[in-house]
């Protein structure tokens, strides 16, 4: 009890203030720039990510699951992973360089972009120091080297603001000093662990091996991050900056609203990983344990989004002086109704990823990418932000069918009315709430109040009990 307890502190430590910090950063942005240079640096940090986390060839998780079952012998596969985002990066960089002398006219539009990216290139070669740490369950390291970009971020900016020194060249030094000090960490934290510097490897016949174990979630992982942010793209593409600093405001919240599962997401695959690696079948432990996990999340997915939409416009002015409350409100409702199916579809994926069923996880990335980019071509023209989320929040429901149908753990009980009954049941508040005059803060009181009294009759509360 007191390891999960220590691993669950740490891990919610982590997300809770790495959110909170990319939130406050985000809001401090928003408030404090214009919409038209807010929606160019979302712009560039969504290609940026994108191009990141496509380059990474889905080692990630790779890397976390052989550390975990102890296969990792000497550090080799880790330092591989390293030796793969040094020389990328180089590569990346060179690239970007060289597109910068051919064509000027693009970065004169874009000025942030540059920068951007380069910052981005230094966490990306921080991942493997983060997947070493995860994976051999040092959750407390992890946290801070997650943790400390973003509240460098926080603490430069705040200092922009009281020297009155917000500008584009401050702003893109701020992202690149931030992601050399968390690479810098990240470096000297991996050598307490390990007692030694985690070391470049360049092993040819390993470097090989590791690509074709990854292939299929290289696939995965191109097409997850093409989806992860395509929307931000397309909006970029098919409409205004304006419009997409609404939409990318609004996505930041919806992806703020996800905590409870990032907090969630990093233990449970470790988790699956080892029970899947070493038994055949499940304990009942193991079984209690994941039923109750299932039936916690089904209510836990709700709370924030049914308290956002409640108080939405008030809180989002109040933030941003009356810049994207009332254009983004229907934004983010559209967006929060893919929460509950973002949780079952990430635990049905762990469990296909942690018993190596990497084809499926490919092709269901597949079809739920194509469709993704296909609505938003579509609906975007029509309906700018709000056709951007349907595109998101319909992608996110096919996603969900296909894992549903495909992924069975018959000693599992995954039913989906257990997450179809709260989400009814927070979308009635939610209308309800709209046809009551009163103070915001009290509307939030009296929606948790109602929320957790529709729950009772249901003895879903039961089920916390027997996580341990």
């Amino acid at each position: 009890m007191k390891k999960y307890f220590k691993i669950f502190s740490a891990t919610t430590f982590q997300i809770i203030c790495n959110q909170l910090f990319g939130l406050l950063f985000f809001v401090l942005l928003s408030s404090d720039v214009s919409k038209d240079i807010f929606g160019d640096l979302n712009w560039s940090i969504a290609v940026s990510v994108t191009f990141s986390v496509i380059l990474t060839f889905g080692f990630d998780n790779i890397v976390v699951r052989k550390v975990a079952s102890g296969n990792d012998t000497g550090n080799k596969i880790s330092g591989t992973y390293l030796s793969h985002t040094v020389v990328i990066s180089f590569v990346c960089i060179s690239m970007l360089m060289l597109f910068w002398l051919l064509f000027p006219a693009f970065f004169i539009n874009h000025n942030l972009f540059i920068c951007i990216f380069i910052s981005t290139l230094l966490t990306f070669i921080s991942g493997p120091f983060k997947q070493l740490a995860v994976g051999m369950e040092k959750f407390w390291h992890f946290a801070i080297m997650n943790v400390i970009c973003n509240f460098i971020r926080i603490a430069g900016f705040i200092v922009m603001i009281a020297f009155n020194k917000i500008n584009v060249f401050n702003i893109s030094f701020l992202f690149i000093a931030s992601s050399g000090i968390e690479l810098s960490l990240c470096f000297i934290f991996t050598y307490g662990i390990l007692k030694k510097p985690l070391k470049t490897v360049f092993n040819i016949k390993l470097y090989i091996s590791l690509i074709k174990e990854s292939l299929p979630q290289t696939g995965t992982v191109l097409l997850d991050s093409a989806f992860a942010r395509m929307d931000w793209i397309l909006m970029g593409i098919l409409s205004t900056r304006m419009l997409t600093a609404d939409y990318s405001f609004s996505y930041k919240a919806f992806e703020s609203s996800r905590l409870p599962l990032l907090i969630i997401a990093p233990i449970l695959l470790p988790k699956l990983s080892r029970i899947y690696s070493n038994e055949e079948n499940l304990k009942q432990e193991n079984i209690d344990q994941l039923n109750s996990l299932w039936k916690a999340e089904s209510i836990i997915c709700v709370m924030i989004p049914l308290l956002l939409n409640i108080c939405w416009v008030d809180i989002v002015n109040l933030l941003t002086h009356n810049k994207y409350g009332f254009e983004t409100k229907w934004v983010y409702m559209v967006l929060s109704m893919g929460l509950p199916m973002l949780f079952i579809s990430n635990y049905l994926w762990t469990i296909a990823f942690a018993k190596g069923r990497y084809k499926l996880t490919f092709v269901i990335s597949a079809v739920v990418t194509i469709s993704n980019i296909i609505l938003n071509i579509i609906l975007i023209p029509r309906y700018n932000a709000v056709g951007a989320a349907i595109a998101s929040t319909s992608s996110i429901f096919i996603q969900v069918i296909l894992y549903a149908a495909n992924v069975r753990e018959k000693q599992l009980n995954v039913s989906l009315f257990d997450f179809v009954k709260t989400f009814l049941i927070a979308g009635v508040i939610i209308f309800g709430m709209q046809y009551i005059s009163l103070f915001w803060l009290l509307k939030v009181c009296i929606a948790v109040i109602i929320f957790f009294l529709f729950m009772m009759p249901t003895r879903v509360f039961r089920y916390f009990k027997t996580i341990k």
